[in-house]
């Protein structure tokens, strides 16, 4: 398909991703006088126009505030063919794969983005509506808050079963037994996204092609233990995340309510954020934490502030700077008031 400049009332200015069926622009709506994001997708076969139809429809039946918001579905014709245009919220900021290349992504802030997705897709399922295709480049942010995007793998089913699609690597070891996907196969795929975004995995294609026997290792649900958590990955955040991809699916949250509630009762006292392996910063309650590690007479010393004071007890000195960095790390890892607490499974707003 031959992009054109205009359609209809949209003016399109820039190529924003490319999703299953179909290519997303940004797009200038000259009768709102404002920006959208569109989904352009072909239609070869005048019949299978309502087939299209169906990630808006799905769209327009699960509005809610973690979940893109579609405003219209149009079919034009554009030089002999048919094109279906979405017409949907635009989210400026990207997603959160393309933010993991930009900047550090504090323990907190990925629980509570992961939160806000979780929230939408439980939306989603309790409509009856699988999403199959939870991944970074398919949660947008907007500001503090996050939202699900791209529904065109999604499936409606009376008893939450769909067919063999979604991004492969985000599959679980079921998937590849049966051929289906359920309610538990959204979950992994959203505890996949979890991991990678907890660890900070920058590039997800480099880290899966420097695994030996890679394919095998997604079959059998084995990649994220084979890849490994980051030190500074605090314990309770791994255990989320370990149940959420659990090969098992009888030992996996059994919805998108329940990891959610997991995700909400943790608490962190400190927000870390790292801008090298040699320097972290951390904002609780008003007061400045940083570590830095320094080079000192043969030795590195892991030197901890608060508000720029030096704190003594928690400042040491390492012989080398690998011991220093994972001393570092402990600090962040072992955060005083990263604990689970007791969630009561609440019925989200």
């Amino acid at each position: 398909m031959t992009t054109p400049s205009t359609i209809g009332k949209y003016v399109l200015q820039k190529r924003l991703g490319g999703g299953h069926f179909g290519e997303v622009f940004l797009a200038h709506d000259r009768a709102l006088a404002c920006n959208k994001a569109i989904k352009l997708v072909q239609i070869a076969d005048p019949s299978e126009i309502m087939q299209k139809l169906g990630e808006a429809q799905i769209l327009d039946k699960c509005r809610h505030k973690h979940i893109v918001q579609i405003n219209e579905a149009n079919v034009f014709n554009v030089g002999g063919d048919k094109i279906l245009v979405l017409d949907l919220e635009y989210l400026p900021e990207g997603s959160l794969e393309s933010e993991m290349q930009n900047r550090w992504i504090s323990a907190k802030e990925a629980c509570s983005r992961i939160a806000c997705v979780l929230s939408g897709l439980h939306f989603a399922h309790s409509n009856g509506y699988l999403h199959r295709d939870v991944k970074p480049g398919n949660v947008l942010i907007s500001g503090d808050t996050t939202k699900l995007s791209d529904f065109g793998l999604a499936t409606t089913t009376l008893n939450l079963v769909g067919s063999d699609q979604g991004y492969l690597a985000h599959c679980p070891p079921e998937f590849y037994d049966t051929g289906e996907t359920s309610v538990l196969t959204d979950v992994f795929a959203t505890g996949l996204t979890l991991f990678r975004i907890i660890n900070n995995i920058a590039d997800w294609r480099v880290q899966l092609s420097v695994l030996p026997k890679v394919d095998e290792l997604i079959q059998s649900g084995r990649l994220t233990a084979a890849i490994g958590y980051e030190d500074f990955v605090p314990e309770k955040l791994r255990r989320i995340s370990r149940k959420a991809c659990h090969p098992d699916p009888g030992k996996r949250y059994g919805s998108a309510l329940d990891m959610k509630d997991d995700l909400d009762a943790l608490r962190f006292d400190i927000e870390w954020h790292r801008s090298s392996p040699d320097n972290w910063s951390g904002f609780s309650s008003g007061t400045i934490h940083e570590i830095e590690i320094v080079a000192k007479r043969g030795d590195f010393e892991v030197v901890y502030r608060k508000n720029g004071r030096r704190t003594n007890a928690l400042t040491s000195v390492q012989p080398t700077i690998y011991d220093a960095r994972a001393e570092a790390v402990r600090i962040v890892a072992q955060d005083r008031k990263s604990t689970r607490l007791n969630s009561s499974h609440a019925n989200i707003s």
